[in-house]
């Protein structure tokens, strides 16, 4: 099967997030399938292409890519792309991306089946701030082009979503985001009671909620490092942040070590004792998955699909509106001996393969592609 996704960022890109790694995981997982990629040729908030990147399309293993500079990136280029490709099914990442409008005019002119992925936007905290997207909402409606289009959704907020603003006659697949499959036992540093290696991981903007995570801190007791990793979108908000980290004592060192490259992540994560991440809404949370997957504990927000029900020693959720369950957890990693963190780690990577059966979700990626291909004959 032949499956064509346009998008906006993607690697060797690294400021646009966890939609990369979605698509990247999702080639991956379907390589016995034909995966075409169609992105921008610079990263988010950039305007140099991408060095070693060529015109037409770039074999990555996984998928064929072509990358398009912002004048190539419309109506014109999807359109080259589609009749290059011919697709079986189009499959859309965003709801609200500008190449939505002419991708899915291209898909109804041509009869493309479309699965879109709204990726968590359609959720009650994406749509606080509606009144821009209703309008285009309607339109989207009232033109008919999410008429017979498919929806992937990934919880039940965000089923309620789609039914709330497209009505109840779409066709929706439950399907979980595709987390990276980790490629090696990763070693971890030597842990002592009193003192702890934390690390954040994510974009430097006000949902991520990095400001709380240093607040946080205030009332930690024992020798801390924190490193804050990730590509720094909103630049009053972190000197916010950076304002909050020199009001903490001097036994706990804050440090900002850049942006993680493409597939570093987990052995980033490795290399600390716990995933500090209060982030104000995650649809999947692509990092909390690399985390895991490399035995680093994860204390998250109740904003995600994470519940750490029965794996209690892989982490928690906690609720953001609380302050003292996530001061003690914090304080508890930090008291730890190397057995009981190592315990921990071993939990962390457990609970990551359960909730990450590959074959089952390959055969149900299939089976809806498959389904959706053929129903719209």
């Amino acid at each position: 099967m032949k499956i064509l996704i346009i998008t906006g960022g993607f690697f060797p890109g690294v400021k646009c997030g966890g939609p990369p790694v979605s698509v990247n995981n999702f080639c991956t997982l379907m390589q016995d399938d034909e995966c075409y990629i169609v992105a921008k040729n610079h990263d988010m908030g950039e305007t140099e292409p991408y060095k070693d990147v060529k015109p037409g399309w770039n074999d990555r293993g996984n998928c064929s890519v072509k990358y398009l500079s912002d004048s190539e990136y419309c109506y014109k280029g999807f359109a080259e792309a589609m009749n290059e490709v011919a697709p079986d099914v189009l499959y859309l990442q965003s709801l609200f991306a500008d190449c939505i409008v002419p991708c899915l005019m291209l898909a109804k002119k041509n009869n493309i089946p479309v699965l879109l992925a709204p990726r968590g936007e359609l959720c009650p905290g994406a749509m606080k701030k509606k009144y821009k997207k209703l309008p285009y909402i309607s339109f989207l409606r009232a033109s008919g082009l999410v008429r017979n289009i498919s929806f992937q959704y990934t919880s039940q907020d965000e089923l309620e979503g789609i039914r709330k603003y497209f009505g109840k006659d779409n066709r929706c697949y439950f399907l979980t985001n595709v987390p990276s499959m980790p490629s090696e036992n990763y070693s971890h540093p030597e842990k002592k009671p009193g003192e702890a290696k934390l690390v954040f991981i994510s974009r430097i903007v006000p949902k991520k909620n990095l400001r709380k995570a240093i607040d946080i801190l205030t009332g930690i007791q024992g020798k801390l490092t924190f490193d804050i990793y990730g590509p720094i979108e909103d630049h009053d908000y972190w000197d916010e942040c950076l304002c909050a980290a020199k009001e903490l004592p001097s036994s706990i060192k804050v440090s900002y070590k850049g942006t993680v490259g493409q597939g570093e992540a987990a052995k980033t994560f490795a290399n600390y004792d716990c995933f500090v991440f209060p982030t104000m809404s995650e649809n999947y949370g692509h990092v909390i998955a690399e985390s895991l997957s490399a035995g680093c504990p994860v204390l998250v927000s109740d904003q995600t699909p994470w519940d750490f029900n029965g794996h209690v020693d892989a982490g928690a959720a906690i609720p953001l509106v609380l302050e003292e369950p996530w001061v003690k957890a914090i304080q508890q990693i930090i008291d730890d001996s190397e057995e009981t963190l190592r315990q921990k780690r071993v939990a962390a990577v457990s609970y990551f393969k359960e909730s990450s059966d590959f074959s089952h979700l390959r055969t149900r990626y299939s089976n809806c592609l498959f389904h959706i291909k053929e129903t719209a004959r």
